[in-house]
């Protein structure tokens, strides 16, 4: 009984030894298959990882190329700001030199109307540069009486003569014009009537006319510390002064030129109105604008005949070309201030003065015997150099 019950238990303990080895046998075989279904999964985790790090370098490119063509778009961007500043500059100049002709060719119309006999004769020559000074008033020169015009080669300030340099193509003024026709030039230049206009002798000289707005805006243009001015300030200034425009833009221009208001356009600043009122900031492109002016006006500082001296050189070759001019600077004697003293003449002669002076003396080319030996005519680039250099140097 004890036998058979023993030999009962050990099959029943095999049997069950038997079911747990295949259970064992099945286990082995599922971690088997987990282990390959990791490997796979750690071999996919490898390779995306990959992936993704080849992804972010991409990204990582992109962005530093998006960041170069920002870049390259804020430089092109501040360069078109800065040719549109200096186009809008140069069709500013090159209106004021239209206008200028404009007026210069009216006039030399009149004079041609009035004087048909010397309808040949050039009377001017076309600057290739902006003339400084009241050529907008050219129009409004008074008469003077014929007494005036014929004492004008004793007058040493009427032998200043502010005359173009004519090329050596313009044929001179006879030396001996016969006496009716110098007669008729002088009764023609001194008529009896006066321009109902703006008197020239009332019209200040740019630098005159700024000195009355240190006083009558106090508050707006400043001897020491400067402010920026308001954008626009010109057509305000023009409205309220009875000058032309040209005169007060070059007065408004002896200001904005100068060193310590080119310092004082910071981006950032606070512009002034006629009323000392704040009136908007300036931008960057105002003040890197004002700071290149700034350093083009420090250069030219620095090398002052660097500019003046191919002009200088034009002058020359015009006075030879045109040894009729010699006569008319030599009226002036020692009272008449050239380019070489620094101040800016007491008032440009118009063509009609020029033609009267002429007339007045038959043969100016050929000095008087023992008069001392005079030098050629300061021309207009000349005395407009030395007028530059002053200003510059306050």
């Amino acid at each position: 009984m004890n036998e058979e019950r023993s030999t009962h238990l050990l099959e029943r303990l095999e049997q069950r030894a038997a079911a747990l080895l295949g259970l064992l046998r099945e286990s082995r075989v599922q971690q088997d298959a987990l282990q390959s279904r990791l490997a796979e999964l750690e071999r996919r985790r490898v390779e995306l990882e990959a992936s993704h790090a080849e992804r972010a370098a991409e990204v990582r490119e992109e962005q530093g190329a998006r960041e170069a063509l920002a870049q390259r778009c804020r430089e092109l961007q501040a360069r078109v700001t800065e040719l549109e500043a200096t186009r809008l500059e140069l069709a500013e100049e090159n209106r004021e030199l239209d206008e200028q002709n404009r007026e210069l060719e009216a006039h030399n119309r009149r004079l041609l109307e009035r004087d048909p006999a010397e309808a040949g004769t050039v009377l001017f020559h076309r600057q290739a540069r902006r003339a400084q000074g009241l050529s907008a008033l050219i129009g409004h020169r008074p008469r003077k009486q014929a007494g005036e015009v014929a004492d004008a080669p004793a007058d040493p300030e009427e032998g200043v003569s502010v005359t173009p340099t004519e090329p050596a193509a313009v044929p001179a003024v006879p030396a001996d014009p016969p006496v009716e026709a110098s007669t008729e030039v002088r009764s023609e230049v001194t008529g009896a009537g006066t321009t109902p206009e703006l008197d020239i002798g009332e019209a200040p000289s740019p630098q005159a006319l700024l000195d009355q707005w240190y006083r009558r805006y106090s508050s707006t243009f400043f001897k020491g510390h400067t402010r920026p001015l308001k954008v626009g300030i010109h057509e305000e200034l023009s409205a309220r002064e009875p000058w032309p425009e040209k005169l007060v833009r070059r007065a408004l221009a002896c200001y904005v030129n100068l060193p310590r208001y080119l310092k004082s356009v910071r981006e950032g600043a606070w512009r002034l109105d006629l009323a000392g009122e704040p009136a908007g900031q300036v931008d960057a492109a105002a003040a890197e604008h004002a700071h290149r002016k700034l350093e083009r006006l420090q250069a030219d500082r620095r090398n002052p005949g660097r500019s003046a001296r191919p002009r200088a050189k034009g002058g020359a070759k015009g006075r030879e070309a045109a040894p009729g001019h010699r006569g008319a600077d030599g009226q002036g004697g020692p009272g008449g201030q050239g380019p070489s003293s620094g101040e800016p003449p007491s008032g440009a002669e118009t063509p009609d003065r020029q033609r009267a002076s002429s007339s007045a003396s038959p043969n100016p080319a050929s000095p008087s015997p023992g008069a001392p030996e005079r030098r050629g005519p300061a021309t207009l680039d000349e005395k407009l150099s030395a007028l530059l250099a002053k200003h510059n140097q306050r």
